[in-house]
């Protein structure tokens, strides 16, 4: 294991932490979309490469930057559905073949489809954020999202031996996955004890095991992304965890599950 994880944990937890259980809800936005923007542009650059894209990328930023105050304004709320199907269409693309949907895609269409897979889904835990316990939703989303990662890591690196989806991840396998259900659903039992009595005990166990399996999801369609341009991490900019967008692939997934399902279960009282 890279050391370097543990001391980027040791300084980057208490700082999110803080920012998240004291920012008002406009700061917050504003950091939310900071990291929405560092790991879009992470995106075109590995999608185009570092050379001769700057203009575009530019621009893209700047269409997300007004995606976001959107977002948080209210005035996206019709068409987030329909920016998450389109989202979803094209992954399950890259999902069956990265490589034939880097042929067939046209290159324009990556520059808005960066924008929607980036900046709308990670733009759901602004929408968390306004919801009631927002705080309390987020530190869920982050915390059960990365114990499955945690959980996927340690019980694949020991026990792993069936590989999950070799074509799109070799190093994932099937034991990790089940480790990662494992972690998440009992940080799930924990937080409801602990921070999160408005959702029972069932439901906390399913969304432990959902989010491990969605947030997986949300991995292997970076992955998928990556190989279609045979690039192995996103970026460098948090050592030893690569780039922005590695960090929070598997967020991109389970952030919008969690909101969705706290709206309109009505478990969010």
């Amino acid at each position: 294991m890279d050391p370097r994880r543990l001391y980027s944990a040791i300084v980057f937890i208490p700082l999110l932490y803080a920012g998240i259980r004291y920012s008002p809800p406009w700061l917050l936005s504003i950091l939310i979309g900071g990291a929405s923007l560092l790991a879009l542009w992470e995106f075109l650059t590995l999608y185009f490469g570092r050379t001769g894209t700057l203009i575009p990328k530019v621009i893209s930023c700047l269409c997300a930057v007004m995606l976001l105050v959107a977002m948080y304004t209210g005035y996206s709320l019709a068409l987030n559905p329909w920016f998450l199907g389109i989202v979803g269409v094209i992954l399950t693309g890259f999902f069956i073949s990265p490589t034939t949907m880097r042929q067939r895609l046209p290159l324009w269409v990556a520059y808005p489809f960066g924008i929607l897979y980036v900046v709308v889904l990670l733009g759901h835990f602004i929408l968390l954020r306004q919801l009631p316990h927002g705080i309390a939703l987020i530190f869920f989303v982050l915390a059960i999202t990365w114990l499955a990662d945690t959980g996927g890591f340690v019980v694949g690196l020991s026990l792993g031996r069936h590989a999950l989806a070799p074509t799109l991840s070799p190093k994932k396998t099937i034991e990790g996955l089940f480790g990662g259900i494992l972690f998440s659903v009992l940080g799930a039992l924990i937080s409801h004890f602990w921070f999160l009595p408005f959702f029972s005990l069932g439901e906390c166990a399913i969304l432990g095991m959902g989010m491990a399996i969605i947030g997986t999801l949300g991995d292997l369609a970076e992955s998928a992304i990556k190989r279609s341009v045979s690039v192995k991490d996103s970026g460098t900019i948090i050592p030893g965890h690569g780039g922005v967008l590695d960090r929070v692939d598997s967020l991109l997934f389970t952030a919008p599950v969690i909101y969705y399902y706290a709206l309109f279960t009505g478990s969010n009282p």
